[in-house]
């Protein structure tokens, strides 16, 4: 998914078509998002007339990917997401303006490296606790 977590968005259908706001979260598995302060609706909780009181939420609800397109922050303009991959890094790409949204830098190795070292500091721990 090209849309991440603080991207500014525009909804493109529904109720609040032509609105922009930020993403507050992301849903990969099922392809939603959550866009703050936009696709609100009315929940009403019933109270059981002791504890719990009744009242009316206002609560975000999540939006398909598709309804939504990345506002970019250079140019302002709704766009579409290019990736350009580099040696340790997959930049995101606007398609208007051809500038960097942001950089990601993928270092497998070093990840492989630090992953090893870890397992083997926690069995010497373990080594020396036994003892």
């Amino acid at each position: 998914m090209k849309i991440k977590k603080g991207d500014t968005v525009k909804i493109l259908y529904g109720k609040d078509s032509d609105k922009s706001g930020r993403v507050v979260a992301v849903d990969l598995t099922r392809g939603l998002v959550v866009v703050e302060g936009l696709n609100i609706y009315k929940r009403h909780l019933k109270g059981d007339g002791k504890k719990r009181t009744s009242e009316i939420l206002s609560i975000e609800k999540p939006l398909a990917v598709s309804k939504v397109m990345l506002v970019c922050p250079m140019c302002n303009k709704a766009t579409r997401v290019s990736l350009r991959r580099e040696e340790n890094s997959v930049v995101r790409v606007c398609k208007k303006c051809g500038k960097d949204l942001e950089t990601k830098k993928i270092e497998k190795e070093e990840v492989k490296k630090e992953s090893k070292k870890a397992k083997v500091t926690k069995k010497e721990v373990k080594k020396t606790t036994k003892k």
